[in-house]
């Protein structure tokens, strides 16, 4: 390979990598500013799942012989990464949802 092609295709291979990471590092800055903005009440779409993730509580109980009862809560929280919510608000676009909505 000639020495002015390498340096032309070393120049083409950098801008394809830079354009990659700033886009990647600007959706990452856009989405955690996007959610930190999001936290007060009445703000997003009510039928937006993203804007539902809240704190679920699961509790078990079971109980044994001789009146022993045992109770487990579990307590989580969806968090999704930035591009998974990117990819889910990209495909509700295509997406009809003309069903009930679900209850979690």
């Amino acid at each position: 390979m000639k020495p002015a092609r390498a340096a032309v295709w070393n120049a083409r291979a950098a801008l394809v990598y830079s354009l990659g990471a700033w886009s990647t590092l600007g959706a990452l800055i856009y989405y955690s500013r996007q959610d930190k903005g999001s936290t007060g009440t009445g703000s997003g779409n009510e039928n937006d799942p993203e804007t539902k993730q809240g704190t679920y509580k699961e509790v078990r109980t079971k109980e044994y012989p001789f009146g022993l009862t045992v109770t487990t809560e579990i307590t989580y929280k969806e968090v999704q990464p930035p591009l998974t919510q990117l990819f889910r608000r990209v495909v509700s676009f295509f997406v009809p949802n003309d069903g009930p909505p679900s209850e979690k």
